[in-house]
């Protein structure tokens, strides 16, 4: 291979750049523009200094017509004939000269991206199912329609915590909590990589876990500020997922981070990339850089040549911003011997083992009649459906005002500015456009209710924007219902360039409050004096003080996908319950922040802030459902136990309602005294089960020393100490209803 065959390999473009598109307006290209970059005819550079380039594969430019909802197609192509367009393109990349194939990459953060893809819900939407394997099931799913149709790794599969709801990128994440993304991280990875990672599988494609190691909690919980958290807390708070991930579920790719870490520009950062990665983790894949240029932008490099060193030795195999840096820079750094060459064999060899792992060298085909059957097949709709049911949360309830009866209830006004928009649903990075139904809340009741209910609606306000015209047809609406259900929340719809998102990629806040007018809006419906419920569509924790105390029903509805308007629907007459739990702490407002759960002692016992309490408004874990539960009889099997040993713990949960209900049960730990400081509780398990109505049954959790007890010590090792352990059970992070100790010797 010559030194522009090796650097064709590490340009995986995130969308076709203009060196690629000629003479096109169309900012995804043509079939043209697609077509001479595959058969090896881009030529970059100028002078003795120019490349031309064979086809290493694409990201966003090369697999969708679309970038993730961000540029609008007249003619989006369905599943078949993406298939077909993948396999037009791989033909002409195994004609080439060195026959080597394309490799395909996508967002996958809650689905494939590719035009007519199951949408399901997103982020804290999945973190707050606290249930792993249906999690691992959603991914499965998302997989199997992503490999149907030619992509062969998906990005955004985000392993890092979501620590600052300030930080737009936060939408993609689980949650605040170690334990609970683990878990996530744990099932996703296998389900899509497949069991024994066996890549060549039509139902499998390379995990991208992202970004390594973290790319909040940034300053200001801004996306383009540094990170100050010390080794220490990024190996007590942030790693775990990370070694679940790579370590153990063993992750084939992952995005390094675009920030400053005290001090160290990841990308240029062999500390983090090699060292910490791939010696300590062991992490066997191919590393992304999309922001070399923050070496410059930092000033560690002068120059786009000492950037391409800088990445390359740190471990940045893949660039996806078609950049100078990896592309003639770094041809010139080799040819004037600046960089040895063997650092370029070695980035190029794990791209073309990857290849070869996923079976793209026997066969880089796929079956077009296979991906419309599997795109969007009613399983993966029903699947969508089962997540979008289980993610919702109910924080209030006062007086049982849900779920409504449609025996009682006869008319709803259906107000708000996400009642009826279908889009806000989708969240960020969704397939684009769907090309099938994904109805809006609005829509959703009304079929769920037929005749027996009548929906008046009025959408009252936007979700930006200080226009209060709609406020007299919302309170007429409410003074005319037996309940009022208002919509509220932010806003993603429009995709990545849109300017009216208020959620996202690049899209950070400093004011957790609803944005516009939307809570004048809640407070002149409530001044109506009829019972009002808030459902509020949202990719972050906000602070919602006044919802709380003033509305008898508050239901936390995130980002929940193509079903989501159903899902919503549903809960609010008690087709199915909300068995969702809050994956992230909500705070009463911004000034509190960094506010999560697993606080160390001293902030967890302090003083309140003179104009408000320190304690979160809704604690990491609530949630609540349409029955109640009594916890009794907690006890252990061994109260005693050795640093490498284990133990079971066992509690009674009784449904004490009047219908079955599902109970998450959660486990803490505290380590009683330590050599250094902790969090208060840590959640180290979580068991959901469904109970009858009076039924009493026992849940039991495993507790490992050397999983479930550990410290980072002084020295920086993870060591299990000898002492006391308070266990808790109990319904969220501060309803911890009983206790146990445990010795460890």
């Amino acid at each position: 291979m010559t030194t522009a065959d090796k650097i064709a390999q590490l340009n995986v473009p995130v969308c076709l750049p203009q060196e690629l598109l000629g003479d096109s307006t169309d900012p995804t290209g043509t079939t043209e523009n697609r077509e001479a970059y595959v058969r090896g005819r881009t030529v970059v550079g100028t002078g003795a200094g120019q490349l031309r380039l064979g086809p290493g594969g694409g990201f966003f430019g090369l697999v969708n017509q679309t970038l993730s909802g961000s540029v609008e197609v007249p003619h989006p192509l369905t599943p078949y004939e993406q298939a077909e367009q993948h396999n037009r393109l791989q033909r002409l990349a195994r004609d080439t000269a060195l026959g080597i194939p394309l490799l395909q990459i996508s967002e996958g953060t809650h689905g494939s991206v590719g035009p007519g893809s199951t949408i399901f819900p997103e982020g804290l939407a999945l973190g707050a199912t606290f249930d792993p394997d249906l999690i691992g099931q959603v991914f499965a799913a998302v997989a199997r329609e992503a490999r149907a149709v030619g992509i062969h790794a998906l990005s955004t599969i985000t392993a890092e915590l979501n620590r600052d709801p300030r930080y737009g990128r936060g939408i993609w994440a689980f949650s605040e909590d170690p334990y609970l993304t683990a878990a996530m991280v744990g099932a996703v990875v296998p389900a899509m990589q497949g069991a024994g990672n066996d890549l060549t599988s039509d139902e499998s494609v390379v995990t991208s876990l992202v970004t390594f190691p973290m790319e909040s909690p940034n300053v200001g919980g801004l996306e383009t500020s540094s990170i100050e958290i010390g080794e220490r807390a990024l190996r007590q708070t942030h790693l775990e997922p990370w070694r679940v991930g790579f370590t153990e579920a063993g992750a084939l790719m992952t995005e390094a981070s675009e920030q400053t870490i005290d001090g160290l520009v990841v990308h240029g950062s062999r500390a983090y990339l090699t060292d910490l990665l791939r010696d300590e983790l062991r992490f066997d894949g191919v590393v992304i850089g999309n922001d070399l240029r923050s070496l410059i932008r930092e000033h560690v490099a002068g120059t786009a040549q000492e950037a391409a060193g800088l990445g390359l030795r740190a471990g940045v195999d893949i660039s996806l911003a078609w950049d100078e840096i990896y592309l003639d820079q770094l041809a010139a750094a080799v040819r004037e011997g600046r960089i040895d060459e063997a650092l370029l064999d070695r980035a190029v060899r794990r791209v073309l083992t990857l290849k070869e792992r996923l079976g793209l060298f026997e066969n880089p085909y796929v079956d077009a009649a296979r991906a419309e059957r599997v795109v969007n097949c009613a399983p993966h709709r029903a699947l969508a459906l089962s997540a979008a049911r289980a993610s919702m949360v109910l924080l209030k309830n006062e007086g049982g005002l849900l779920p409504l009866a449609a025996d009682r209830v006869r008319t709803v006004a259906l107000i708000g500015p996400n009642a009826d928009d279908r889009l806000d649903l989708l969240g960020e990075y969704d397939a684009y456009p769907a090309l099938h139904e994904t109805p809006s809340i609005r829509e959703a009741l009304t079929r769920l209710t037929g005749d027996r209910v009548r929906v008046r609606y009025a959408r009252g306000c936007d979700v930006t924007g200080r226009d209060t015209s709609g406020f007299a047809a919302a309170r007429a609406a409410a003074k005319d219902a037996d309940v009022a259900v208002v919509v509220v929340g932010e806003q993603t719809k429009g995709g990545y360039f849109s300017p009216d998102r208020t959620d996202g990629e690049l899209k950070d806040t400093a004011s957790l409050a609803l944005t516009g007018v939307q809570q004048q809006l809640l407070e002149e419906v409530h001044a109506t004096g009829t019972p009002t419920v808030a459902v509020v569509v949202t990719g972050r924790a906000l602070a919602l003080p006044w919802a709380t105390a003033h509305l008898p029903a508050l239901l936390i509805a995130w980002l929940p996908g193509e079903a989501g308007g159903r899902a919503v629907a549903e809960v609010l007459f008690g087709e199915t319950e909300p068995t969702g739990r809050l994956p992230v702490t909500f705070p009463r407002d911004a000034g509190q922040l960094p506010l999560t759960y697993d606080q160390k002692h001293a902030r967890a016992d302090a003083d309140a802030y003179i104009d408000m309490p320190s304690t979160p408004l809704h604690a990491f874990g609530s949630g609540r459902g349409y029955t109640s539960f009594r916890y009794s009889g907690i006890r252990l099997d061994d109260t005693h136990i050795t640093r490498d040993g284990r133990t079971l713990l066992h509690v009674d949960i009784t449904n004490t309602g009047e219908r079955a209900g599902t109970e998450v049960v959660q486990l803490y730990v505290t380590d009683d005294r330590a050599s250094v400081s902790l969090p208060r509780i840590r959640l180290r398990g979580v068991v959901r089960r469904r109970v009858a109505a009076g039924e009493r049954v026992t849940v039991s959790f495993p507790v490992t020393a050397a999983r479930d007890l550990t410290l980072v010590d002084e020295r920086l090792r993870t060591v299990v100490e000898p002492g006391t352990f308070t266990l808790g059970v109990g319904s969220a992070s501060d309803r911890v209803h009983q206790h146990i100790s445990l010795t460890v010797s």
